[in-house]
């Protein structure tokens, strides 16, 4: 991997940049590829707040803002764990296809909710065309 270059040097490039010189000129005197310019320029345009992000750009965290974040979602995942044993427990399987339909609508993948609801998926896909039991019409 190449090393980076330094921040001043940067700066300098950019300066050139802002006086009007061209991008092929600027990269060609100091011996750096065009696309790396480019990025460099971006880059400065986005922090400067002169250019709004494109909708698939992330805005940047924090380090600390990401840990804490990733500590909140172990946490939730480790809750929704002890909750799906007991779920598994408690809830039969043809109970639990349902909440696997309805979390699909919903947009979760249909492997991730049989996973974590503990049912098969060949289940899942198998109930949805099987008609209703005998036992099942005579409840209802």
């Amino acid at each position: 991997m190449p090393k980076p270059y330094p921040p001043e040097f940067r700066r300098r490039a950019l300066d050139l940049l802002e006086a009007g010189r061209s991008v092929r000129d600027v990269a060609a005197s100091l011996g750096i590829a065009e696309s790396c310019l480019h990025r460099w320029k971006s880059r400065d345009l986005l922090d400067r707040g002169l250019k709004s992000p494109t909708p698939g750009q992330a805005e940047s965290v924090s380090p600390a803002e990401a840990r804490a974040r990733i500590a909140e979602l172990e946490t939730e995942v480790k809750i929704l764990r002890k909750a799906a044993v007991v779920v598994e427990k408690v809830v039969p399987p043809k109970a639990r296809f349902v909440l696997v339909a309805e979390l699909a609508a919903e947009g979760v993948p249909v492997r991730q909710a049989c996973l974590s609801l503990g049912v098969s998926r060949a289940g899942f896909y198998e109930s949805r065309g099987r008609p209703p039991s005998a036992g099942t019409i005579r409840e209802a």
